[in-house]
């Protein structure tokens, strides 16, 4: 004979148990942070973060070198690196960073792009 006990129960799906609603803390459950250290390659090649830091940057950069029409382009930049740096995220995460680098580094090209190109445009309109 068998000496066995038959066990049904161990071929039947059980669902696991969920907790109580007294169990969790603040009745809520906690959000899950990715790791800061991760990050996607495509975010090397396509920029992220802040649509204002990528205006800002890019803009600022084209006014910073095309002589006085620059200035259509350096002041929409000023105005995007503004707002950008007024959304300013504090982030570990690869995409958070250079969102904020490229706010501070639009800004400054902007900033440079005006002073210039607005000196000399004053200049040459009163010569």
């Amino acid at each position: 004979m068998n000496d066995e006990p038959e066990d049904d129960d161990e071929d039947r799906y059980r669902p696991r148990e969920r907790r109580r609603d007294d169990d969790r803390r603040g009745g809520r459950r906690p959000r899950r942070r990715p790791a800061a250290d991760e990050f996607e390659a495509t975010e090397l090649i396509i920029p992220g973060g802040s649509a204002y830091a990528i205006i800002s940057l890019y803009a600022g950069l084209i006014g910073l070198c095309l002589p006085i029409v620059g200035l259509v382009f350096a002041v929409p930049a000023l105005v995007c690196g503004v707002v950008a740096v007024r959304r300013w995220k504090k982030t570990d995460t690869y995409g958070g960073v250079t969102s904020n680098l490229r706010a501070l580094f639009g800004l400054i090209l902007s900033s440079l792009a005006v002073l210039l190109w607005g000196t000399i445009a004053i200049i040459l309109a009163f010569k």
